[in-house]
């Protein structure tokens, strides 16, 4: 009778085992299903013609997604099938466990760094977004006068000069550390733009993949501890080289550009772009950078060729020598260039050219010009905070208004918590707005919305 009262708690936790490896597989197996249907990355953009309004917004998918999709499809496939084969989890499911843990631990580079124009369109959004609601940015700069005079004392910040997704190392590979630890991730595709945007999909593959990783280390309840050791010498192993392959790119890029601009200095501007373009060949986003432009723009000017990189260089040149009317003329146009990065160079030329007009109390061409760039970057945050400042100083309540609802849209599309920040000042300004009709009952409701943001 002794044996038999111990045993009694030792089948039911043993079965207990099993109904949570059991929950796991299809807790596993459901998430992945829906990491093939569910998107991972997306950055609103305008469609070719521009948006005028909220809805003809599109998505920009990296096109690299699918396939992550389909092989994470495969991949369970083949974890089914490895059960199906012995009708029991094996060593061999247990590595393609792992293999789909690491897929979508992958899928931050690709997109990152080997989706350019992608990247380059969250980087630019989320700069907009940090330029809002960092300390010295224009919410908490403009914070103390923000009930004066209508908005007559606000200042408005302007943009970053440079417009970059990853940073080049200016140091040996033998000076890592932990201070570098932030572009060593950054490197791998793990930054803010990437977290800004990421889909419900990638985070469904991530539990997926650990869910069905756990689940495969059992047989008939009990956890098999050599499966463990096995899958974590793979993980690592793969996992370490695909990291020290993405970290040997950056230092790759930035000799061809040292090579790039030694030989410009020497007046060998072929060769030069020569080694520039092997830089963005082996950093495709680097394409995007400002810098890159630029240089890009200086080569093609002294090869005599007529190029939108070069027209841009000119205007560039003329906005530095303050000859503003002269560089509008000349990026205006190249709003419509073939190129993303000229397009993307040229819509931040004109915003810094409105801030300056906005600064400059010369409210009808900013506000012309905010329009403008609004058309190409419907979802700009930075943009849709300046314009409902533009419409309190003009007394234009249904400006204030539209803008908050589209503040509210495109806040809607972001991941991160401080988008209530975003939110409450466009709320803020609403109410603001509103004291310009002398409705009470308007004024009363346009508070009341502001404190629940």
């Amino acid at each position: 009778m002794f044996r038999q009262t111990n045993k009694q708690p030792t089948s039911r936790f043993w079965g207990l085992n099993r109904l949570l490896y059991h929950g796991l597989t299809v807790a596993g197996f459901l998430a992945l299903l829906t990491a093939v249907r569910k998107p991972w990355f997306s950055v609103p953009i305008a469609p070719p013609n521009g948006a005028t309004s909220v809805r003809e917004i599109v998505d920009s998918v990296p096109g690299c997604t699918v396939w992550f999709q389909a092989m994470i499809a495969m991949g369970v496939i083949w974890f089914a099938a490895s059960w199906l084969m012995n009708r029991q989890w094996t060593i061999v499911s247990t590595l393609i466990a792992s293999f789909l843990c690491l897929t979508p631990l992958s899928y931050p580079y690709f997109v990152m760094v080997r989706s350019p124009e992608n990247s380059a369109d969250a980087a630019w959004l989320q700069a907009q977004h940090d330029n809002l609601t960092w300390l010295g940015g224009d919410i908490y700069a403009n914070a103390e006068y923000a009930n004066m005079g209508w908005k007559s004392k606000t200042y408005l910040i302007d943009i970053p000069k440079q417009l970059s997704v990853i940073n080049l190392p200016s140091w040996s590979p033998w000076e890592i550390g932990v201070h570098r630890c932030e572009d060593l991730m950054h490197w791998l595709g793990y930054s803010n733009a990437f977290c800004q945007f990421m889909g419900q999909g990638w985070a469904m593959a991530m539990v997926g993949g650990v869910f069905l990783f756990l689940a495969s280390l059992q047989s008939q309840g009990k956890l098999i501890f050599h499966r463990a050791g096995v899958a974590l010498i793979f993980f690592s192993t793969v996992a370490v080289l695909g990291a020290i392959v993405g970290w040997s790119l950056p230092f790759q890029a930035a000799l061809e550009i040292r090579e790039a601009a030694e030989l410009c200095s020497q007046q060998q501007y072929s060769e030069s772009q020569k080694h520039l373009d092997r830089a963005v060949a082996w950093l495709p986003v680097l394409g995007q950078d400002t810098y890159y432009v630029s240089q890009r723009g200086i080569l093609d000017r002294e090869q005599g060729i007529e190029s939108d990189f070069a027209t841009l260089q000119r205007a560039i040149a003329l906005e530095r020598a303050a000859r503003y009317d002269q560089a509008f003329s000349l990026i205006e146009p190249l709003v419509e260039s073939e190129i993303a990065a000229v397009r993307r160079e040229a819509l931040r030329g004109i915003m810094r050219f409105a801030i300056q007009d906005y600064n400059c109390v010369r409210f009808e061409l900013s506000r012309e010009r905010f329009e403008l760039v609004l058309r190409h970057q419907p979802c700009n945050v930075k943009l849709i905070y300046l314009l409902q400042l533009q419409g309190i100083r003009e007394a234009r309540v249904d400006s204030v208004n539209r803008m908050r609802d589209r503040m509210v849209e495109t806040t809607n599309r972001l991941n991160f918590g401080t988008k209530t920040i975003l939110r409450a000042a466009s709320q803020q300004h609403a109410a603001i707005a509103s004291g310009l009709q002398g409705d009470p009952d308007i004024i009363w409701a346009a508070l009341e919305k502001a404190k629940r943001p």
